[in-house]
Formats: structure tokens, sequence, C-alpha cells
């Protein structure tokens, strides 16, 4: 099994398709960060004299273009297929949209950075890639976010396995409810894009392997614990109130809780992943979200995770950002071409995606 195979196409429904958020400009960019989702200090390095670092919301983007306050700024399509409303609204927005290619030694550096996930993107997918103004460079690298949901190993096996079994059950029905869970119908959806050196929870683990056939020699299943964190009701953290991450994980406890008898689904907001981890640790919640950039920054020790104590575990996989750079000045053609006076938006500061898209910046802007 490719466990890095990505999902490119799904059959969504319109109803699926506006529930995932692309009609949706407050829910979307709320969930992609807007300065607190994920917690973190986006100030990010230090990028010199290479560009002017200016922090404006995706919402913003494309009026900040076509008033000349933004040169660069950024675009996702989420799972790698859908376009956000507010990138069909900067595409709308201005005279001419352009995502900004690559160059071979940029990508070359990507990869050879183990703190970035590097993911390709067919940009021909874009909703209005087909339109006269819009000029897309088709297939290129991204710096890449992986969002999934995580919890301590002491957490009960048999609650953690009647979740797993009970969310693939009704799969039809939460994708009927919210689009995104229209990716989790594809077994191997659920344990794509793991997280190297977070293992995951034993119950996880064997169901991946005994009941949805996913499981890899690459990843590590956790031993299951002496103490053990009984539940009844797992609390589910994602991010703030108005973002698609919480409004996912709403409809994920709405209908896992018709279903379920003895336990139950409750869903929570969030001012994102720094949050999340904190909670876990002490017991505040069973289960959180949080992404890759997060999740190393944890494995690593990185404050403020130095002081907690206790082994993580993965549990599923919730959706992917992959991020691109959009501009509105037809003479850039790649990233390498930003110049030392021009205005760029890698994501607002303070948002978790920051620090990683300002480190991508670094390598394509590296004299």
């Amino acid at each position: 099994m490719d466990s890095g195979k990505k999902i490119t196409q799904v059959g969504l429904s319109r109803r699926s398709f506006l529930a995932a958020g692309v009609g949706s400009t407050v829910a979307l960019a709320g969930c992609l960060g807007n300065g607190e989702e994920d917690g973190v200090d986006g100030s990010g390095s230090d990028n010199g004299s290479r560009y002017e670092r200016i922090s404006v919301s995706f919402s913003e983007q494309g009026g900040a273009l076509n008033e000349g306050r933004l040169d660069i700024g950024v675009g996702t399509m989420m799972n790698f297929s859908i376009t956000p409303g507010w990138v069909q609204e900067a595409v709308a927005s201005v005279d001419d949209f352009r995502i900004l290619d690559v160059e071979d030694a940029t990508a070359d550096a990507w990869n050879d950075d183990d703190t970035l996930f590097i993911e390709d993107l067919d940009t021909d997918e874009l909703e209005g890639a087909d339109n006269d103004h819009v000029d897309v460079p088709g297939e290129v690298p991204c710096p890449t976010f992986a969002y999934n949901f995580v919890s301590r190993v002491e957490l009960d096996y048999d609650v953690v396995y009647t979740f797993l079994e009970t969310m693939w059950d009704v799969r039809e029905d939460l994708a009927d409810e919210f689009g995104i869970f229209a990716f989790h119908e594809d077994p191997e959806f659920w344990v794509q894009n793991h997280y190297e050196g977070i293992p995951f929870h034993p119950a996880a683990a064997d169901f991946y392997q005994d009941e949805l056939d996913v499981w890899s020699d690459e990843f590590e299943r956790a031993d299951e614990s002496d103490d053990v964190l009984e539940a009844d009701t797992i609390r589910m953290k994602t991010s703030e109130q108005g973002t698609t991450g919480h409004a996912a994980n709403e409809a994920l406890a709405a209908v896992m809780n018709d279903h379920l008898d003895e336990l139950s689904i409750e869903a929570q907001t969030s001012d994102g992943s720094e949050e999340n981890i904190g909670d876990i640790a002490s017991e505040n919640i069973e289960m959180g979200f949080l992404q890759n950039w997060t999740a190393r920054e944890f494995r690593e020790g990185v404050a403020p995770f130095d002081d907690l104590d206790f082994e993580m575990t993965q549990v599923f996989h919730y959706y992917d950002l992959p991020w691109y750079f959009i501009t509105n000045n037809m003479d850039l053609e790649t990233l390498s071409d930003i110049e030392p006076d021009m205005a760029v938006s890698p994501t607002p500061s303070g948002s978790g995606t920051a620090p990683g898209l300002e480190r991508a910046l670094e390598y394509a802007l590296d004299d």
C-alpha cells in the first residue's frame, strides 16, 4: 500500500461540495488559519530583505491584490481537489490571476528539508482554471499540512475501536452530512499522511489491519498501556467556532451519536493545535487534531511542548491542505522572481501554517 497516495478526485454532490466549505468564505478561511487557529507564533524566521512580510486575511486577498497592497498571496485546495470560496473570490476579484510555478532547485531544497512536507498538486483542478485571465502551471510541488486526530495511548482500547468501527460503518451518512467525509469512503485515506515518529493507538492499528486492511509495515503500533483512561464521552477538539474543522467535527458527532449506544461524541471548539495537545495531556479531552508541523515540534520537544510527558498516538486522518502562491503580477512566473520590495502574505501572521510557508519562501529566494 502506498501510504502517501493522494485522493485527487471524489464524486461530491453539490450539497457536499458546498458543505466542505467552497461556498463559505468565512468558515473555510477560519479553518485554514485566521491568526489563531493553530496557536502557533507565525512570525517565522527573519526574511531579511528578501520580501516585505505582511499579513492579509484569506478573504481580503483579492481586494488587496487589486489595490496593490499585496503582491503575492496564497491559496489551497482542500484534500487536493476542493477550491475554497475565498480562493474563488480572489480569482474573480482581479483582472489577471496566476499560480506561481516552483523552480526545480527550489523543489529539491524543499524535499531535502525534513521539516517540510511536500506534495504535488494538479493546479488544473482549480475552480476557474480555464478562465481566460487565469494562468496555472499544471502540476506544482506544494508545502502541505496534514491534519490528523490524536489521543493519549492510555485511552481505552475498546472506546477507540468502537469509535473507528462506527465511523466506518456510517461513512456514507457522514459524507451526506458534510462533504469532506466523502474522502473517508476510501479505506486508505484513514491512514494517509501519518506522522513519522508518532505511533498509532493500538486499537487504531488493529482496526486498520483487521478491518480496513490498510496497515503497512512502515507504520508503528504503540504498546498497550497498563493504565487505562476510561471514557463514556469522547471529547474532540479541532478549531474555532465558524471554521470548517469544527463544523465537520460537529457533523461527525451528530451522525455518530445516532448510532452509538454506550458512547457519545462531543465536538468542542479550540484555539488550535497547541491547546489541543495541552488538553490531551491534562486529560480534559480524549482526542484533538493537529497538523504535521506541530506534530514534529511535539516529537522533538520544541517549546511549549518540552514540559509535556505523555505518549501521543494517532487515531485517524482528517484532511490535507497543500499551499501554493498566487499573484496578479503577470511579470512573475516563479516564486524565485519575487523581489525585495514586494509585499507577501504567506498566510496571516500567527497561523500554524505560516512558519512552514515562510521557510519554503526562504529556499525560493536564497541567493
